[in-house]
């Protein structure tokens, strides 16, 4: 089957890569579009991982082989993939806190991918630069008619940022948010606080994600610039927060992993206020805290895929895309064949995308 390999070096395509087939309560799943994230790319910059490795974890595809024991699926369901592998019976799980449990960011057992008979590492449960899949039934949840290319997203960038927003950040009806990064993650976070009934400021270095962000759900945006200080940036926030009635900022999603942004975020909102860390940050980043700021009444929260428990909130977004509550179409900004995926890495890199898409049927 075809694939993409990153070996330490250069990202490959092959049509010389296989996976095993599934044990008892695993699913093959046919991989028909594929989303690339962010982290994707981190993973190479940072060499964190073991390689050679199949990268991707926004999946969505059919179920094309059941393992024993599975069931509630059939061959041939649509379905999207998670990411998230909870036990569902230690304390976190049982505490109804599943991305804190010690299984649910582990890997498949073992390499389930060969090249040339030679063992492939999985990435983040998914691998979903692979033409095909073993993952946990668990795993899986039925999208119905949703296209693939936009089911895909489901499992990280629209989970993690409507997510952070709903299940972190608890926004409210009336509350003021601002959503630093306006990619992915960010215009997720838009649709989860301007459902929860917030009014919505968008922060982004380019200007271009101004009509992003008002397209979905931001009231205001403010451009910030390379170099500018954290204190600048605060500043810049919190008078165009309050400009129109002075009501503070009260919840802020920071979906950039940006240093200078985290940092403006923890000083930008209200006393009182909560600050959501999703961005990825570079290994070893860090930001000086002022402990008075943070002391004086400020929540500081992160948790991997947003908080997302994968029971309740992968199904609930599923049947509000389907219902049209949120937008997923117009996060695709492109879809590209497998055999270009470096046009799209290209593109994610210079976002000029929201979320770039890889198409493997074509």
């Amino acid at each position: 089957m075809r694939g993409i390999i990153w070996d330490g070096k250069r990202l490959f395509t092959t049509d010389r890569l296989e996976v095993r087939a599934p044990g008892r309560g695993e699913v093959k799943v046919r991989v028909l579009a594929s989303g690339i994230c962010h982290s994707d790319l981190n993973m190479m910059d940072a060499g964190l991982i073991g390689t050679p490795v199949v990268l991707g974890h926004e999946a969505a595809g059919v179920v094309a082989e059941l393992g024993e024991g599975v069931s509630g699926l059939a061959l041939g369901d649509a379905v999207m993939v998670g990411t998230q592998t909870p036990c569902g019976h230690c304390r976190e799980c049982e505490r109804d806190e599943p991305a804190n449990c010690d299984e649910t960011w582990g890997f498949v057992p073992g390499q389930p991918f060969r090249l040339d008979g030679e063992p492939v590492y999985s990435f983040a449960n998914v691998s979903s630069f692979a033409g095909e899949i073993v993952v946990k039934a668990s795993q899986l949840y039925k999208t119905g008619d949703i296209p693939p290319q936009q089911a895909a997203l489901i499992g990280c960038a629209v989970s993690t940022g409507f997510c952070a927003a709903q299940n972190l950040g608890r926004v409210r009806a009336g509350d003021r948010v601002a959503v630093i990064g306006v990619g992915g993650i960010g215009v997720n976070a838009i649709q989860g606080a301007r459902l929860s009934g917030a009014s919505v400021l968008a922060v982004d270095l380019n200007p271009a994600k101004e009509e992003v962000a008002r397209s979905f759900g931001a009231d205001r945006f403010v451009l910030s610039a390379r170099g500018q200080s954290s204190q600048g940036l605060a500043a810049a926030m919190q008078a165009e927060a309050t400009a129109a009635d002075g009501l503070p900022i009260d919840v802020i999603v920071e979906c950039s992993g940006a240093p200078v942004a985290i940092e403006a975020a923890i000083h930008a909102v209200k006393r009182g206020g909560r600050v959501v860390l999703v961005g990825m940050t570079s290994p070893g980043a860090s930001v000086p805290l002022g402990l008075d700021a943070v002391l004086s009444g400020r929540e500081i929260v992160s948790v991997m895929n947003g908080g997302a428990r994968p029971e309740v909130d992968y199904p609930r977004l599923i049947e509000l895309a389907r219902s049209r509550q949120i937008d997923l179409g117009s996060q695709v900004s492109q879809v590209w064949p497998l055999e270009q995926f470096e046009d799209a890495i290209n593109a994610l890199r210079a976002g000029a995308v929201t979320r770039a898409v890889l198409d493997h049927t074509a």
